[in-house]
């Protein structure tokens, strides 16, 4: 063996906790950046790309693969991963400017998504009283009058489809700093059973801590049970160091196959339930299962099932970045890195799609290859940063 080949195994050896590339691996390089870490880009950029579908709503065989087969969405993985990142990021930067301006730079990305919030919801609003059908999804028709309109999207009292996580992410945004003081004082397990607890109470009784919007029963991303992903998303992105050293030592062979375990049980219920609708059959164990897996306010077999699949699609990542990241880093990184961008930007995508006769409804070969197109032009704006001035990324 000549001394080119021995230096990757040396370096592997004498650096048990850093991936190296060689040859014969495929694992991430977490050197490649040293700002970034891009598997977390590539698995934004996925939930992005999969949001974006599921808003295109048609018959396509990515609708086919993205909707009803397991009891998770791209919604739950971006909430839980922009926590993560966030954590990680704002831990640096309080490392370098000190806690107050690093609090101060999250109220003003709160303010910012405010704004968006309230300049999308109040303008698909104020048309649908003029244009009736024209702003679906987000309004089959107007929630209420011109004043009422304006003063629910200023008071985060409209939940319409599309838009409505903006609102989630403003609140969580206000409440990262009392999040960030306790972690850190070292105070995470008080900031989790506060999570809990919060949690805990939304499922005893549902909504009672959310506000009633005007144009439905209830928020369908209420923060009461939402926050959950998000704060520990954000716990784990502030510890990341230690949870990697903790994540080094987990015997894998038997952690994969609990978390197979978990994903194709959840696959096996969602088939009987969602797919099929035959599974459970009476009716009181039927009402418990629903509320059980119910999205708006993340019920327990929900969270079961993202506990199995987050960190297997993590490991999947990583284990395969190589041949991913050839075959997909190009168009996802660059989605995952301007996530809020192209969520901004698809909006009025959606409403026109929703406009066209029978494209929700049409040929299935040809909605999958509009719905392709689609993500390719996201990427293409960004790449020609079209609007990164005025558009929030």
């Amino acid at each position: 063996m000549s001394d080119s080949e021995l230096k990757p195994i040396m370096a592997d050896t004498a650096t048990p906790n850093t991936y190296v590339f060689s040859r014969k691996q495929w694992v991430y390089d977490p050197s490649v950046d040293a700002k970034r870490d891009l598997r977390l880009d590539f698995l934004r950029g996925l939930a992005i790309a999969s949001m974006v579908i599921n808003h295109l709503e048609s018959r396509s065989y990515f609708n086919n693969i993205t909707q009803g087969h397991i009891y998770a969405s791209s919604a739950e993985g971006f909430v839980f991963l922009s926590g993560m990142v966030l954590g990680l990021v704002t831990r640096q930067r309080i490392q370098k400017i000190g806690l107050p301006e690093a609090m101060k730079k999250l109220l003003e990305r709160a303010w910012t998504l405010y704004k968006t919030s309230f300049i999308l919801m109040a303008t698909l609003g104020l048309l649908s009283i003029f244009f009736p059908g024209w702003t679906r999804p987000a309004f089959e028709a107007a929630p209420g009058s011109w004043w009422q309109i304006l003063l629910a999207a200023a008071t985060l009292h409209l939940a319409p489809p599309v838009i409505d996580i903006l609102q989630l992410y403003v609140l969580c945004l206000v409440a990262s700093p009392g999040m960030f003081w306790l972690l850190r004082r070292g105070l995470w397990a008080p900031l989790l059973a506060i999570s809990w607890s919060v949690w805990s109470l939304q499922q005893l009784h549902p909504y009672a801590l959310s506000f009633h919007p005007l144009d439905r029963d209830h928020p369908y991303f209420s923060f009461a049970s939402w926050q959950i992903l998000y704060v520990h998303g954000l716990a784990a992105g502030y510890y990341r160091s230690q949870l990697q050293q903790l994540w080094a030592r987990i015997p894998k062979l038997p952690l994969v196959t609990v978390l197979v375990t978990i994903v194709i049980a959840a696959m096996v219920a969602a088939q009987y339930d969602m797919q099929l609708g035959v599974w459970p059959a009476n009716v009181s164990q039927r009402v418990q299962w629903l509320q059980w897996t119910d999205r708006s306010i993340n019920g327990p077999i929900r969270l079961v099932t993202l506990l199995g699949l987050f960190p297997l699609l993590y490991m999947v990542v990583n284990t395969f970045w190589l041949p991913l990241n050839k075959a997909l880093g190009k168009l996802l990184i660059p989605l995952g890195q301007n996530s809020l961008y192209v969520y901004v930007m698809h909006v009025p995508l959606t409403v026109l799609w929703f406009m066209v006769p029978g494209l929700t409804t049409g040929d299935a070969l040809v909605t999958t290859l509009l719905q392709a197109i689609a993500i390719g032009f996201f990427w293409f704006l960004i790449k020609k940063q079209f609007l990164f001035n005025v558009v929030p990324r």
